[in-house]
């Protein structure tokens, strides 16, 4: 599942992807695409932040791609990391940068009627994207 989120949005971070634009940046997809990723109560939370955006011009709660943990994703390099159980899977991020540290967001996912979805996703303790959106 995580995996694939990478895949499918891989666009955001390459230097030069044909055809990669705003359209295919994860922040910007319908409810239908999220769905493929995550679960019904991190849509809400996405969608009512980017319904706030639109309804007032300016940036909400979230003003980064989480996936990458960066607001200039490019050039970042995936690589994801066993975790033991089924429930979580960490992914480190190494941007193509002079003096670029790895870092590590961890995905927490649920089983659901239609299969595996993220619930959340974090930094650590430096930020988790359902407290972010539910501005807790």
């Amino acid at each position: 599942m995580v995996a694939q989120l990478y895949a499918d949005f891989a666009c955001e971070a390459v230097l030069s992807e044909p055809g990669c634009d705003t359209r295919h940046q994860l922040v910007d997809q319908p409810a239908r695409v999220l769905s493929r990723y995550f679960d019904e109560p991190l849509i809400r939370l996405w969608l009512a932040d980017r319904a706030c955006a639109k309804r007032t011009h300016e940036i909400c709660k979230l003003d980064f791609a989480p996936m990458w943990d960066s607001q200039d994703p490019t050039g970042t390099f995936v690589r994801i990391l066993t975790t033991p159980g089924v429930t979580a899977v960490n992914v480190e991020l190494l941007s193509h940068r002079p003096s670029s540290v790895s870092r590590v967001i961890g995905y927490t996912l649920v089983e659901t009627p239609a299969g595996w979805r993220i619930h959340n996703m974090s930094k650590g303790t430096e930020w988790s994207l359902v407290a972010l959106l539910s501005g807790k």
